[in-house]
């Protein structure tokens, strides 16, 4: 009898610390919403960032953006709009945290343009910190984030016609290279 009260109160122990872990978990602030200049979004973009997968030092995100540059400006040739999306893993406990990641970003250019329009498409890995505390607030992170062109389209109209030239691992974003060392730093505020 003693025996199996020892065990139970062992097994109770052991089933409290796991279940305030996981509460601990389900308190976790998931949801930030920042800006970020450079980095993914190659000048700024405004984006949302879901935290799952949480363990104690390991965490997965998964991010969704939005690009904007008007052509006033002075980036390139003209308007650019895209979206930026990319995976990441955050190594590290409390609120510092290494981040690795992988997206894509795509942008279209002078979308309402009758003469040229490009779409690019390039690759974004990306290393960095991340300043995130788990009860939300604050969000801060300084990333590099070499831009790997992937494929761009340039269409032409030459009156009623169209004409289309592809090519990849050449040009990104207008620049000329088939890669681009970039910077980021991104800010915003992380909620339930």
């Amino acid at each position: 009898m003693k025996r199996t009260v020892v065990i139970t109160i062992f097994l109770m122990s052991v089933l409290s610390v796991f279940s305030q872990e996981k509460n601990s978990n389900d308190d976790l602030e998931r949801n930030t919403i920042y800006a970020e200049a450079f980095g993914q979004g190659f000048c700024y973009s405004i984006n949302y960032d879901r935290l799952f997968n949480t363990e104690k030092r390991f965490m997965n995100s998964f991010t969704v953006g939005f690009v904007y540059v008007p052509e006033s400006l002075g980036f390139g040739d003209g308007t650019y709009c895209g979206i930026p999306i990319s995976y990441n893993w955050l190594l590290g406990k409390k609120s510092h945290h290494l981040e690795l990641g992988i997206g894509l970003t795509s942008l279209v250019v002078n979308p309402n343009s009758n003469m040229v329009s490009d779409f690019y498409t390039y690759l974004t890995p990306k290393i960095g910190y991340r300043f995130q505390r788990p009860n939300g607030g604050l969000f801060f992170r300084a990333t590099a984030t070499p831009m790997i062109d992937i494929l761009n389209v340039r269409t032409y109209k030459f009156g009623n016609e169209k004409s289309r030239n592809f090519s990849s691992f050449n040009n990104v974003v207008g620049i000329g290279y088939a890669a681009f060392p970039w910077p980021g730093m991104s800010i915003g505020y992380t909620f339930k």
